[in-house]
């Protein structure tokens, strides 16, 4: 097997691994991006025609205290859109600090590359490859604190319905589930309850909390919040049935996702028997594949394998994907 064979039979593995992780970290409570857009837009018309600005008071009050130049900066429509992948996932560090962090460690991988390899390549590589990593490890967190926030919050609502039973006012419920409760959950039940705080109409509050958390659940439970403060009517056993429902989609979710385990091996062996084939047969014989690689064509052969295995990962990926 000479250089190029080899290098590129491990960028084939290093591709089919990447997008084989892809089906691993499917997100396992959060329906279809269809109906949570289409939920989500009913809130957006909360925001639409109105001078509001579309980010939490928390957060403009900390943009607020920056530099002009670091603001510009932030308003820059990248910046603005990994602003929000770093809401998605939980985090409450500011673009500008992450992209700062990201540059100066591929600034400092490709300068270890070039010095220790004399490789140009090696070094963009290797920069591009450290620049895309972070990304990547965003959107596996955003997975994870969405499902973790759905997780949680039937537990919040039936909190808010035995407060709300005890004589509490709605907002200070939010405070109790910020309060009482960890993670996802009383992070954001505490920016939404510092925003109503702050002046906030509710309609809008909830909006914003959508944008930040992009859960079906969660705009399910805030249409019905402001549909009984519009209406009347008892919230405390809108909460409650809410959170039954909540608790036994969550169950079925699970269910589907176990019994969806077999087909994500499956992917993983299908996926993988070429490229064992294609080692095994080099150990045991080295010169079996020298007539394919001295073809004019054989290379080729090698980059239409590799397209048809990229299709069937994500053919696979299309699958195995239940949305409940």
């Amino acid at each position: 097997m000479d250089d190029q064979t080899l290098t590129l039979f491990v960028g084939a593995i290093f591709v089919t691994a990447f997008l084989m992780s892809q089906v691993l970290i499917m997100p396992s409570m959060s329906s279809s991006k269809e109906d949570r857009k289409r939920l989500k837009q009913r809130f957006e018309q909360a925001l639409s025609g109105q001078d509001v600005e579309h980010q939490s008071i928390v957060k403009v009050r900390a943009l607020d205290k920056l530099p002009k130049f670091l603001r510009t900066i932030e308003s820059w429509p990248f910046m603005r859109s990994l602003s929000i992948l770093l809401e998605h996932a939980g985090k409450e560090a500011l673009a500008y600090k992450f992209v700062l962090l990201n540059l100066l460690l591929a600034l400092a991988g490709s300068a270890f590359v070039w010095i220790t390899y004399q490789q140009l390549l090696g070094a963009l590589a290797t920069a591009l490859f450290i620049l895309i990593v972070p990304i990547i490890w965003l959107r596996k967190q955003r997975t994870k604190y969405l499902d973790e926030f759905e997780e949680q919050l039937p537990e919040a609502l039936e909190m808010m319905s035995r407060s709300l039973r005890t004589g509490y006012p709605f907002i200070q419920t939010l405070k109790i589930i910020a309060t009482e409760m960890d993670g996802p959950v009383s992070k954001e039940f505490g920016i939404i309850f510092e925003e109503l705080n702050y002046g906030r109409e509710v309609d809008i509050a909830f909006a914003l909390m959508i944008d930040r958390v992009p859960s079906m659940s969660l705009s399910a439970m805030a249409t019905a919040i402001l549909i009984q403060r519009e209406t009347g009517g008892n919230l405390s056993e809108v909460l409650l049935n809410i959170s039954g429902i909540l608790r036994a989609r969550f169950k079925l979710q699970r269910t589907v996702k176990t019994l969806s385990a077999e087909g994500v091996f499956s992917a993983w062996v299908l996926c993988a028997i070429p490229f064992f084939m294609f080692l095994m047969f080099n150990l045991i014989d080295p010169h079996h594949f020298d007539a394919l690689y001295e073809h004019p064509s054989g290379y080729k052969i090698f980059y239409i394998v590799g397209v048809l295995e990229v299709i069937a990962i994500f053919w696979i990926r299309k699958i195995i994907t239940i949305d409940v």
